[in-house]
C-alpha cells in the first residue's frame, strides 16, 4: 500500500471514530434530556391550613425521621428505671453496728483510758462513716450504759435493722423505713437516753438495699428505643386526601417525600448520568462487535441507529407530554416495537434485543415523570419491553411486505396478552369498558407499528444507503428494467448470471453470509457486458467472435472494462452500493490469462500487469463468493462433456489460483469458509451437469442414421 493511501486510510479511520463518538454524545444527551423530567422536583404549592385540591400520594419510599425519633423518645421515657437489690446488705449493716458495740465494750473494759478521753478513744477505733454518723452524746451514753443494757440494746438494734432491710428499700423509702424502725423501739426495755442513742444507730444501720442501676437503665431504655420500627411512608401511599386540611404533620410528610424541597439535590442527576453512561458503553460494545463482523460504513449504521433510538425515546417522551396516561389504556397505543423492528431489519437481531431492554428501562423512567407513585412506572416499562422484544425477535428471514404485516399481527397479539397479564398481576378491579379500551389500544399499537415500518423502510434505504431484504426482493424481480436489459441485449449473460446467482446464494448460506444479497448482486454483476454484448462468448450465438479480428491489447481493454461499465450503469440507476461494489470487484485484480498468453505467443513484449483487472479486490464475503461462482460457472460451461471428476478438478484449480493470487486478501473470509463455499459450489455444479441416460428413441435414430 502506498504512503498516500496509508495516510488516507488513517485519516478516514480518525474521522470515522470522531464521528462515532459525536453520535454517541448526541445520543447520550437525548437520553438524558428525555429522562431528566422524572428526577426534577415535583414541588407542590401548598401551605399550612390550606385545603388539598387533590389526593397527594408519595412518589417514593421514605422514612419519617422526626416521627420515628418521637416514638423512640416516648418508648425510652416510658421504660421504667432499673434497680439492683442486694440481699447481703442486712447482714453487712448488722455487722457494722455490731462493730460499734464491740468498740464501746473494748473501751469500757480498758481501765487505762480516762473517762474524759473515752469518747476520743472510741472515735479513733470506729470507721470513718460510723464516726461521722454518731454524735459524742450517743457515744457517751453507750459508754455509760450497763453491760446488760448494752447487750439488750445491741439485740434490739440488730433485730430492727435486719427486719427493716429484709425488704427492698429505695432511697425514696429510706426515711419512712427508718422512722418505722424507730417507732418499733420497746419503750419498756430501754431508757430515754439509750433510746436516743439507738435512734442514731438505726439511722446509721438502715440504708437502701434497692438502688438505681444507671447502666442497666440506659441499656433498657436504648433497647426500648431500638425496638421501634421506622415510620415509613410507602410509595403510592396517600398522604392527604382531597378536601382535607394541610396540618404541620402533613407538611412534614410532604417534605420528607420530596414534594416540598427547599434545596437542590444533585444526587439523582448523578445517578441518571451513570445510567446513561451505562447505556452508551453497552451500545459502543455492541457496535464494536458489529464492526468485527461487518465494518463497512459503520458510522452510517451507527448514525441510523442513533436516529431510530432518539426518535423512539422522543416518541415515548411525547406520550408523557401529551398525558396519554390520563386516558385509560391510551398509552398502550405507543408503537413500541417500531424501533426494534427497523433495527432488526437493517442491522442485527442481537442489537435489536439490546435496544428492547433499553426502551423498557427508558419508558419506565420517562413515564415515571407523570406517575403519582414514584420515579419509575414498572407497568409501562414492562409493556414497552415485551412489545419491543416482539418486534426484535418475531420477524426472521424472508422480510417481505406480507411477512411484515404478519409480524404486525403477532405484535398486536403480544401487546394484548401483555395488557391482560398486567391487569391480572395488579389484581385490581377493572371496568369492562376500561378492559376493552386497553385491548383496542394495544392492538392498534401493532397495526401502527406495521404502517410506520413500511413507510420508513424506503426513507432509511434512501437516506442512509442501507439495503433491506424488501429492497433486495424487489431488485430480484425479473421485470426490473436492468434485468430486462440484460435478458434482451445479452441473453447468454443473463442465463450465466442466473447460474452464478444460484451458486453464490447457496454458498453464502453455508458460510453464514447474506445469501439473498449474493443472489441479487450476481444478477447484476455482468450488466456491463450489455454495453458490448457480442464481445463476450456467451452472447456469440452465431459463432462469430469479434476478438479474432482484434489485437490482444484491444480485446483486453474491452473485456477488462465490463466490471466498471457495469458499476457506472448501476450508479446511474441509483442501485444500492453493496450491489455496485460486487459488480466492480467481482474480478478483483485477476489476470486475463487468455489474451495475456495470446499476446506473448505473438511475440510481443507485454507486462502481466497490463492484462490484470485494476481492482479493487473483493472486500466482503458476498463479493468473494460471487467472484468464485462467476469464474467456476464460466469455466465449467466451457468444458466438453463435464464429469464430476473434471468439475472437481477444475473447481479446485480455480480455487487454488484465486487463493495463491491473493484475490481474497482484503476480505474477512476464512480458509474454512472458503472450503465450505468450494464444496457447496462443486455440489451444485455436479447437480447441474449430471449425467443422463440415453433414451431408446435417440438410440434408434442414431442406428437409422448409421444405415
Amino acid at each position: 500500500m502506498s504512503p498516500i493511501k496509508t495516510l488516507q486510510t488513517i485519516r478516514k479511520t480518525i474521522v470515522n471514530n470522531y464521528t462515532n463518538w459525536v453520535i454517541y454524545l448526541v445520543l447520550a444527551m437525548v437520553l438524558y434530556i428525555c429522562m431528566i423530567g422524572s428526577f426534577l422536583p415535583k414541588n407542590l404549592n401548598v401551605r399550612l391550613h390550606d385545603t388539598a385540591t387533590e389526593d397527594i400520594q408519595s412518589p417514593v419510599e421514605a422514612i419519617d425521621l422526626q416521627a420515628t425519633n418521637q416514638l423512640k423518645e416516648e418508648a425510652s421515657n416510658s421504660t421504667p428505671s432499673k434497680y439492683t437489690y442486694t440481699e447481703e446488705t442486712s447482714l453487712i449493716q448488722v455487722e457494722k453496728v455490731g462493730d460499734i458495740y464491740d468498740v464501746i465494750s473494748d473501751v469500757k473494759s480498758d481501765k487505762n483510758i480516762d473517762k474524759d478521753e473515752a469518747v476520743k478513744a472510741v472515735r479513733s477505733k470506729l470507721s470513718s462513716d460510723a464516726s461521722r454518723a454518731l454524735s459524742d452524746k450517743t457515744i457517751q451514753v453507750l459508754l455509760n450504759a450497763k453491760d446488760k443494757d448494752l447487750m439488750t440494746a445491741q439485740d434490739i438494734t440488730n433485730n430492727l435493722i435486719y427486719e427493716a432491710l429484709n425488704n427492698k428499700v429505695k432511697w425514696s423509702d429510706l426515711e419512712r423505713v427508718q422512722n418505722r424502725a424507730v417507732s418499733s423501739l420497746p419503750v419498756s426495755m430501754i431508757g430515754d437516753s439509750l433510746r436516743g442513742a439507738l435512734i442514731e444507730l438505726l439511722h446509721y444501720g438502715i440504708v437502701p438495699n434497692y438502688v438505681f442501676d444507671a447502666v442497666a437503665t440506659k441499656r433498657s431504655k436504648q433497647d426500648a428505643a431500638n425496638s421501634i420500627e421506622p415510620v415509613q411512608i410507602h410509595q403510592g401511599e396517600v398522604i392527604v386526601k382531597k378536601g382535607e386540611l394541610i396540618t404541620r404533620d402533613i407538611l412534614r410528610e410532604l417534605k420528607v417525600v420530596g414534594l416540598l424541597k427547599d434545596r437542590f439535590n444533585i444526587l439523582p442527576f448523578i445517578g441518571l448520568f451513570i445510567f446513561v453512561s451505562f447505556i452508551i458503553v453497552i451500545l459502543s460494545f455492541e457496535f464494536n462487535q458489529l464492526k468485527k463482523k461487518d465494518g463497512n460504513d459503520l458510522y452510517k449504521k451507527l448514525l441510523m441507529y442513533g436516529i431510530i433510538l432518539s426518535c423512539m425515546v422522543m416518541l415515548i417522551k411525547l406520550a408523557t407530554f401529551l398525558r396519554l396516561t390520563n386516558i385509560p389504556g391510551l398509552a398502550y397505543i405507543l408503537p413500541s416495537a417500531l424501533g426494534t423492528l427497523l433495527i432488526r431489519m437493517f442491522l442485527t437481531e442481537r442489537l435489536a434485543i439490546v435496544t428492547s431492554i433499553i426502551f423498557g428501562m427508558v419508558a419506565s423512567i420517562t413515564f415515571g415523570s407523570v406517575s403519582k407513585t414514584g420515579i419509575f412506572d414498572p407497568q409501562m416499562g414492562l409493556y414497552v419491553l415485551i412489545s419491543a422484544l416482539a418486534g426484535a425477535s418475531i420477524i426472521r428471514g424472508n422480510e417481505t411486505k406480507p411477512k411484515i404485516l404478519q409480524t404486525g399481527m403477532f405484535i398486536s397479539l403480544t401487546n394484548m396478552l401483555t395488557v391482560i397479564m398486567l391487569m391480572l398481576i395488579q389484581n385490581n378491579t377493572f371496568r369492562l369498558g376500561d378492559i376493552f379500551l386497553n385491548l383496542i389500544f394495544a392492538y392498534l399499537s401493532g397495526f401502527l407499528t406495521t404502517i410506520l415500518t413500511l413507510g420508513l423502510i424506503p426513507v432509511l434505504e434512501t437516506g442512509f444507503g442501507m439495503l433491506s431484504t424488501i429492497k433486495l426482493i424487489e431488485l430480484s424481480n425479473p421485470n426490473h428494467p436492468l434485468l430486462r436489459k440484460i435478458l434482451l441485449e445479452a441473453p447468454g449473460t443473463y442465463h450465466h448470471s442466473v447460474m452464478v446467482a444460484n451458486l453464490a446464494e447457496r454458498a453464502c448460506e453455508v458460510i453464514g453470509a447474506n445469501g439473498l444479497l449474493a443472489r441479487v448482486a450476481a444478477y447484476y454483476h455482468d450488466i456491463g457486458k450489455t454495453k458490448r454484448p457480442r464481445f463476450f462468448v456467451e452472447n456469440q450465438l452465431d459463432g462469430v467472435n469479434p476478438h479474432d479480428n482484434l489485437s490482444p491489447q484491444l480485446s483486453r481493454t474491452v473485456i477488462i472494462s465490463h466490471p466498471y461499465d457495469g458499476a457506472d450503469i448501476l450508479r446511474a440507476h441509483k442501485m444500492p452500493k453493496e450491489i455496485i461494489d460486487i459488480a466492480e470487484q467481482h474480478h478483483g485484480t485477476s489476470l486475463l490469462k487468455y489474451f495475456y498468453f495470446k499476446a506473448k505467443e505473438s511475440g510481443q513484449d507485454v507486462q502481466e500487469a497490463d492484462f490484470r483487472y485494476p481492482g479493487p479486490k473483493v472486500q466482503t464475503k458476498e463479493a468473494a463468493i460471487v467472484e468464485l461462482a462467476d469464474s467456476i460457472e464460466a469455466a465449467v460451461r466451457s468444458m466438453k462433456k463435464p464429469t464430476p471428476m473434471k468439475i472437481n478438478n477444475l473447481v479446485q484449480s480455480i480455487f487454488n489460483d484465486r487463493l495463491e493470487d491473493g484475490q481474497f486478501d482484503e476480505c474477512d473470509l476464512t480458509l474454512h469458509e472458503l472450503k465450505l463455499a468450494k464444496k457447496s459450489i462443486t455440489e451444485t455444479m455436479n447437480g447441474v451437469f449430471h449425467s443422463r441416460i440415453e433414451y431408446p428413441d435417440e438410440q434408434i435414430g442414431k442406428k437409422a442414421q448409421a444405415k
